[in-house]
């Protein structure tokens, strides 16, 4: 079984492993904003995407290319030049992330939407995907949205929240046409873990079935699916012994199959200087930081000032 490749920016300029990987599963939207550190909502950026967008579908021209709609945390967000809607969050992965800030941040979503309907005017094999879904109605919500700009193309979501898994029946039955299980989102979810913990188990019974029951339901619709996230190769082995397909970090390539890429730092560098961004964001906007309590010395809530 051929699986799928996920690329986060990575300058290729012919197919990657082609008889490992059949098509580009996903397209990591955040990953172009944060190399260039720069909001959709500037024009340069939106240039940027849509030119790595349109080398992308040519060099797989007789291929799907599902591009994932950004998925940036608020910490990554509040540092890109360009942003206008800031969030200051305890717990920025379980806020305002993919689609939630899609649908919150309007003038963001216009953009990053007009880009994608541009390239598919040209490139048909262009697909999108929605990411952290709450439930069907969220997802409705934003795909009413993205046709209004005149994407007719095909549309998938991310499965990352309890939410979305128990409320699948119902998604199934948005018009979409692939489903996405995002493997650490969602263990961690389930667990109450994060990454890389003991208790971080993707190969676990409990979502083994999870993932088979999606997989049976989605069959059933004929709706493709694959699950995503950076996996070892026993974990793959098991899914592609299932009969589901991977989606393939470009950057665990070497890790997996010990074949050589032509960018094995892309990823990490984005990473670090995004961190750095951050840092430096957060430092020089927090001027003031304390706690209030009650008269018993209790913790009632954290006050911070920016300017």
């Amino acid at each position: 079984m051929r699986n799928q490749l996920a690329l986060s920016g990575e300058k290729i300029l012919e197919k990657v492993y082609p008889q490992l990987f059949h098509h580009i599963g996903m397209i990591r939207g955040e990953y172009l904003s944060r190399e260039i550190n720069q909001n959709i909502l500037l024009p340069s950026c939106q240039e940027f995407v849509k030119d790595y967008l349109n080398t992308i579908c040519f060099l797989y021209s007789d291929e799907e290319v599902w591009y994932r709609f950004s998925e940036l945390t608020n910490t990554e967000a509040n540092c890109l030049k360009g942003t206008k809607e800031y969030f200051d969050e305890n717990h920025p992965l379980f806020g305002y992330r993919g689609t939630r800030r899609l649908l919150a941040c309007p003038d963001e979503f216009h953009a990053e939407a007009n880009v994608v309907t541009k390239v598919y005017q040209t490139n048909p094999n262009l697909s999108v995907i929605f990411s952290f879904v709450n439930d069907a109605d969220q997802l409705n919500q934003a795909i009413r949205v993205l046709r209004q700009h005149g994407f007719t193309g095909k549309i998938g979501t991310m499965i990352e929240l309890p939410s979305a898994y128990f409320d699948l029946d119902r998604i199934l039955e948005t018009g979409i046409s692939k489903i996405v299980v995002g493997m650490n989102d969602l263990t961690s979810f389930i667990f109450a873990t994060v990454r890389n913990s003991q208790w971080h188990d993707m190969e676990s019974p409990i979502m083994l079935d999870m993932l088979i029951q999606i997989q049976d339901k989605a069959r059933m619709k004929k709706i493709d699916f694959a699950v995503a996230g950076y996996m070892n190769d026993s974990f793959i082995q098991k899914m592609n012994q299932l009969g589901i397909k991977c989606i393939i970090h470009y950057s665990s390539i070497p890790e997996i199959f010990n074949l050589e890429i032509d960018h094995p730092d892309h990823l990490k560098h984005i990473k670090e200087e995004s961190k750095k961004l951050q840092r430096k964001f957060h430092l020089d906007r927090c001027i003031l930081s304390y706690v209030l309590t009650d008269a018993h010395g209790y913790f009632l809530k954290e006050m911070k000032f920016y300017f």
